[in-house]
């Protein structure tokens, strides 16, 4: 009670809201049980962290909790950055929570927890390359709001230059992503090849590797998420931490991987990826439960069939089809930056095409589903609900090419260890 009287007394204390701006939450370790809350105090002074289970305007006899202090602080592209993490969590629930400075009280938000039962099913967005164009980008995260996934799986390149007035930029068109009744979908990032810096993502986005290379458990044993950075050198601690996450998480139902740039890209005037190749691929080919790996930077669309890396007759640029052991690689951008046409197509290609989309991806234990979303459409998509996240909303628009708009990645039985 003692909590409760302290909160009615703040929030009765200040009549205008607190000076926090850009707030986020990410997701960098386990999803069910961890989260981190991330803000830019504008002006005054962080005072406590208030937060309690339930969603925004609903009544709940849930004793309201206190922090008093941040985690961690830091200036970096002159944000003043306010870092607190979360721990202790109760799986499958919503948090509700206000940020109080000596100027006011925020606005109040809210994020939901991921079950930590692998029999509950997880909807992700995963897309990168947002980059300076501000009216696109801005209709991906309003679609961001609607869509209500557990995560978004933000694959860098988040601006051109990372400059600090296109991180503000960056910051506000983000808030789009932000529903109208506070709820805020988490994160999970890399680096892409325009941050300039590994630390940036540590400082902005509390990235819990120096190397930006690190792995974030979602449902439970249903997955492990990979995310790698295709910035710094393949082999060495990368290569090692690779090694040693897959073989962690070898007895979860699904592993997948994300990193920036793509090892074969669709647009011919990329170069190719041969370090990724060569220290990454076979890392992934050794686990069965690695089906998919979500690759971005070139600007472009694209899904493979499942492939593995072959030098024989009929493979090309070291890959050829394998439906029962193979790896998907989807992605390609684009999140706004400006498309470039898929002119490299390969034989193993299932379909590509320079639109700007992401991909909505569900998992369950069974199988995968993932389908790409143009995304242009956004103020017409039916909003869903956390309870509706994976039906299909009245106007939302497919990427339907010849092969169909679903692409079904299922368990497979066995794979040859190499």
């Amino acid at each position: 009670m003692k909590i409760i009287v302290v909160f009615i007394l703040l929030f009765s204390a200040h009549f205008s809201f607190g000076k926090e701006k850009f707030v986020r939450v990410v997701f960098n370790r386990i999803a069910s049980e961890e989260a981190t809350v991330i803000w830019h105090q504008a002006s005054g002074d962080f005072q406590r962290f208030i937060y309690t289970e339930g969603e925004p305007k609903t009544e709940s006899t849930n004793k309201m909790m206190l922090v008093n202090k941040v985690s961690s602080t830091n200036n970096a592209r002159g944000f003043k950055t306010h870092i607190i993490r979360l721990t202790k969590l109760k799986p499958n629930t919503k948090y509700s929570f206000n940020i109080v400075d000596n100027e006011g009280i925020s606005r109040l938000y809210y994020f939901s927890t991921c079950s930590d039962s692998p029999e509950d099913r997880i909807s992700f967005i995963a897309g990168g390359d947002s980059r300076d164009r501000s009216a696109i980008r801005r209709k991906a995260n309003v679609l961001v709001s609607k869509l209500k996934a557990h995560a978004v799986l933000f694959n860098g390149d988040f601006t051109g230059l990372d400059l600090p007035h296109q991180w503000v930029e960056w910051f506000t068109d983000w808030e789009f992503s932000i529903a109208s009744d506070g709820r805020i979908t988490p994160l999970v990032v890399t680096r892409g090849n325009h941050e300039h810096s590994n630390s940036i993502l540590v400082k902005l986005f509390d990235v819990p590797s120096i190397g930006v290379f690190y792995s974030t458990e979602f449902g439970g044993n249903l997955l492990n998420l990979v995310s790698l950075n295709s910035e710094i050198l393949k082999i060495g601690v990368q290569k090692i931490f690779l090694a040693s996450t897959l073989k962690k998480h070898e007895d979860f139902i699904w592993q997948i991987a994300q990193y920036h740039r793509p090892i074969r890209s669709h647009v011919k005037h990329k170069k190719e990826m041969e370090t990724q190749y060569r220290n990454f691929v076979p890392l992934f080919e050794k686990y069965k439960n690695l089906r998919l790996c979500l690759e971005n930077d070139s600007h472009t669309c694209k899904v493979t069939w499942p492939i593995v890396s072959s030098k024989e007759e009929g493979s090309s640029e070291g890959f050829i089809r394998d439906d029962e052991k193979g790896i998907v690689y989807a992605g390609e951008g684009c999140w706004g930056a400006p498309l470039r046409a898929a002119d490299d197509l390969k034989p193993w290609t299932r379909d590509a095409a320079a639109v700007n989309q992401f991909n909505w991806i569900f998992i369950a234990k069974d199988k995968i589903e993932l389908r790409t979303v143009l995304y242009e459409n956004a103020d017409v998509v039916m909003e869903l609900t956390e309870e509706t996240r994976f039906s299909m909303p009245e106007n939302i628009n497919l990427w339907n090419p010849s092969n169909g708009n679903l692409v079904e990645i299922f368990q497979q039985k066995s794979r040859n260890i190499k």
